[in-house]
């Protein structure tokens, strides 16, 4: 080549969709971790209070983002910049095959997921893509403690407009069941279902999370749609 020229380098917008799974948890107070598998990378966040910090498992990492903490909208901005795309538009379900969800229910389950989120860990569910427009599934447990989520410790949660269930049956069953988990009943909402089984200790740390940290997860939880993009 005997002179400069210049070259345009192209990447999907939506190469990380959908998800392979995503898993939330608790770290303490105020304090939790989004994890999305992706079939490119493992793409961790933490939040702490409104504070976030990147983490990830990939091929391409983006150094300069990794380890430092930011506001949500200022890593959003920083991840989309460095090619690191897990974040959906209003034209993301066009390009990409999703499990089509009613967006109130949807919208309305990242709201109470972010209110106990100090407390309890929820979980990607192989069922939820078999459920239907009008049901969410996905897999919850109440964790206190620092550490992964034992295995056996999952439960799997139905979750519908006029009503939410504890299902009996295990994430690893062959078919599904909409039977309930004995001992349980109906409840008329997926946060008093919760509330309902919840130890002391964990209405302490639901009691005293701060309204910005709440507000973090919540827009966190928006922004990926975990529940319809994996």
């Amino acid at each position: 080549m005997e002179s400069f020229c210049a070259f345009t380098l192209l990447q999907e917008t939506y190469a990380n969709m959908p998800f392979q799974s995503w898993e939330l948890r608790p770290l303490g107070q105020d304090s939790a971790l989004l994890t999305i598998t992706t079939a490119l990378a493992e793409v961790s966040i933490t939040v702490k209070g409104n504070q976030c910090m990147l983490h990830m498992d990939g091929v391409h990492e983006p150094a300069h983002l990794l380890g430092k903490w930011m506001s949500f909208s200022a890593l959003q901005t920083a991840m989309r910049r460095a090619g690191v795309n897990i974040f959906v538009n209003e034209y993301s379900d066009k390009y990409v095959i999703v499990n089509a969800k009613d967006p109130l229910i949807e919208h309305a389950v990242y709201e109470q997921m972010a209110l106990v989120s100090s407390a309890f860990a929820f979980s990607w569910s192989k069922w939820n893509a078999q459920c239907g427009q009008e049901h969410l599934v996905l897999q919850v447990c109440e964790h206190l403690e620092v550490g992964l989520v034992p295995e056996k410790a999952w439960s799997l949660y139905l979750l519908g407009a006029q009503r939410t269930q504890h299902l009996k049956m295990p994430e690893r069953s062959s078919e599904f069941s909409p039977e309930l988990a004995e001992g349980t009943e109906f409840h008329s909402t997926f946060l008093h279902m919760l509330r309902d089984s919840m130890s002391l200790e964990g209405r302490a740390r639901v009691g005293h999370s701060h309204h910005l940290y709440i507000h973090t997860v919540q827009r966190l939880l928006y922004a990926t749609r975990v529940l319809t993009f994996s």
